[in-house]
């Protein structure tokens, strides 16, 4: 599919933008407070730090997964996890759409990028298995 060659450096760049807007949660600083969590947060909560830092560890987990299968093929189970991992990026992306907060709204733009890449990566994977 030629479309990840182009949405793949998208997504790592996607990826990286949710590890910064993660760790930032988890340091709790000033700038993110509009866009994570709805924007409600003067000063993160230590449960949604804790949390926020371990979704940075998954968004690393995922970039080199990502980086791996840009060309490698997956073992058996891989196109049902990338075809949930891109489903709850649709999932996220709707709960950034539905935020009071405007700068949370646009965090929905690198999660559809990261959605669309998982499932199409998902569906090359099938594909080369028939």
């Amino acid at each position: 599919m030629k479309a990840l060659k182009f949405l793949i450096p998208l997504s790592l760049i996607s990826l990286l933008y949710n590890v910064i807007i993660l760790l930032s949660v988890t340091l709790n600083l000033d700038w993110v407070r509009t866009r994570a969590a709805g924007g409600q947060y003067t000063t993160f909560p230590i449960g949604i730090r804790f949390v926020d830092f371990l979704m940075a560890i998954f968004m690393v987990f995922l970039m080199g997964m990502l980086w791996n299968h840009r060309v490698n093929p997956m073992d058996s189970k891989g196109p049902t996890v990338t075809r949930i991992v891109g489903y709850t990026f649709f999932v996220s992306m709707f709960f950034q759409l539905i935020s009071r907060s405007a700068n949370e709204r646009w965090n929905a733009i690198p999660a559809l990028i990261i959605g669309i890449t998982f499932i199409l990566l998902s569906r090359r994977e099938q594909a080369t298995r028939k």
